[in-house]
C-alpha cells in the first residue's frame, strides 16, 4: 500500500512543480527554476484536456479517460469518458460548493468545499528544492506528442531508498506552454503508468456557466455541509455497531498478543453505493491487522486491484489473496451485501483463518 500512495503522490508532484515551471534543457537552480515558476503560474487563467491514465503491472491493464476543465483559482470540472461503468460521471465544483453525479443511479452528492485561509501559500520553491535535491534530471531528446513538440526529461532518484520517487520519470515537456503533455513512471517488473493530456488548451476564457450544476430531474440528492462529516470518527465497537444500520462482524480468532486498539466508523460517501464503512485495527508490540468493512446498498463494487492475486476460499466462498509491495497479505472478499479486506504482516493460513472467523 505504501509503494501506491508513493505513486500517486509523486505523479501529482510533478505534474504541478512541471506545470508551473518555465524552462529546461539547461541547468537551473531550485530558486531560478521557482522564479519562473512563480511568473508562468501568475499567467495561467484557465485549462482544459482530456486526461487519458494507463497502469500497467502483471496483473492486466487498466485504462482511465476523463474531460476536464479548470478555471484559477478553484473552478474545477471533470466528465469521465471510461471506464464504462464510470462513463458520464460528472464531478462540478464553483469553488463554494461541489457536485458529485452518477448517472446510473441517478443520485447527486453536494459538498461545501471547506473554507482556507486567505494567508494560506503553498511554499512551492521548497517542493521543487526537494524534487531537484532527489533526482538527478536530464534532457534525453525531443518528441511529437498530440501534434506539439515537446522535450523529454529523465528524472532519475538519487537514493531510491530515501527518495519520495518509486522508479525513474520520463515526462514531455510543451516547448509552447511549458506544461506536461505526457508522463511515464514505473518499474520493469512491477507497474508501469502512462498519463497523458489531449487537446491541452490554456486561457481560452472559459465561462463561469461551465462550473454550475442542474440537478436532473427525479435525481436523489445527498448534501453534506460540513466537510469534516467525510471524515472517519474514532469510537468503540460498541458506539460503532449501535450507530450503524448494519451487521459489524469481528474475528473470534486472532494470534496471540493481538488486540483491538482503534475502530474508526463513517456512514457519509461520496459514493451513491456505499451507505457505511468502518475500520477495525488491531495490533501487537510493531506489527498490525487492518479489516476493513465496507457496506453497500446495492450491488457490490468489487475493488479493482492491479495485482496479481491467489483465489482462496473463505467460508466456502471465494476471495482473493494479494502479496503487497510491502511483503504483507491482503485478503478481499464479499459477505452480504459488505465488501470486507484484511491486511496483515502474517502467513496466508493464519490471514484466512482470521477471516473465516468473522461473525
Amino acid at each position: 500500500m505504501k509503494m501506491r500512495f508513493k505513486i500517486l503522490f509523486v505523479l501529482l508532484l510533478v505534474s504541478t512543480v512541471l506545470f508551473n515551471s518555465g524552462c529546461i534543457g539547461e541547468d537551473f537552480t531550485a530558486d531560478q527554476i521557482a522564479e519562473k515558476m512563480q511568473k508562468k503560474q501568475a499567467g495561467i487563467e484557465d485549462m482544459s484536456a482530456t486526461v487519458h491514465m494507463t497502469m500497467t503491472n502483471e496483473a492486466g491493464t487498466q485504462e482511465m479517460e476523463y474531460e476536464t476543465l479548470q478555471k484559477m483559482p478553484d473552478k474545477t470540472k471533470s466528465v469521465v469518458v471510461y471506464p464504462e461503468e464510470m462513463a458520464g460521471q460528472v464531478t462540478v465544483s464553483d469553488g463554494e460548493k461541489m457536485w458529485i453525479y452518477y448517472p446510473d443511479a441517478n443520485k447527486v452528492t453536494i459538498m461545501t468545499m471547506p473554507e482556507i485561509s486567505d494567508d494560506f501559500e503553498v511554499d512551492y520553491t521548497s517542493i521543487i528544492g526537494d524534487l531537484l535535491n532527489e533526482t538527478d534530471a536530464s534532457l534525453v531528446g525531443t518528441e511529437n506528442v498530440d501534434g506539439r513538440d515537446t522535450f523529454i526529461l529523465m528524472l532519475v532518484p538519487k537514493d531510491e531508498e530515501d527518495s519520495l520517487h518509486a522508479s525513474d520519470m520520463k515526462v514531455w515537456v510543451d516547448d509552447e506552454t511549458w506544461t506536461p503533455l505526457k508522463i511515464e513512471m514505473g518499474t520493469e517488473d512491477t507497474y508501469q503508468i502512462t498519463v497523458e493530456y489531449r487537446n491541452f488548451e490554456i486561457n481560452t476564457g472559459i465561462s463561469d456557466d461551465e462550473f454550475e450544476f442542474e440537478i436532473p430531474e427525479g435525481a436523489e440528492v445527498t448534501e453534506i455541509d460540513n466537510f469534516d462529516d467525510m471524515l472517519p470518527v474514532s469510537m468503540t465497537i460498541e458506539e460503532a455497531r449501535n450507530l450503524s444500520d448494519y451487521e459489524i462482524t469481528t474475528p473470534s480468532y486472532l494470534p496471540e498478543g493481538y488486540e483491538l486498539n482503534n475502530v474508526m466508523f463513517s456512514n457519509t460517501s461520496i459514493s451513491a453505493d456505499i451507505d457505511e464503512s468502518v475500520t477495525l485495527m488491531y495490533s501487537y508490540d510493531d506489527n498490525g491487522i487492518i479489516i476493513t468493512e465496507i457496506f453497500y446498498n446495492g450491488e457490490i463494487d468489487q475493488n479493482s486491484i492491479m495485482l496479481e492475486s491467489e483465489t482462496v476460499s473463505v467460508n466456502g466462498e471465494e476471495a482473493d489473496l494479494y502479496s503487497m509491495y510491502d511483503n504483507s497479505l491482503m485478503l478481499q472478499w464479499k459477505h452480504d451485501n459488505a465488501m470486507l479486506t484484511l491486511s496483515a504482516s502474517l502467513d496466508r493460513n493464519e490471514i484466512i483463518q482470521i477471516a473465516e472467523s468473522m461473525e
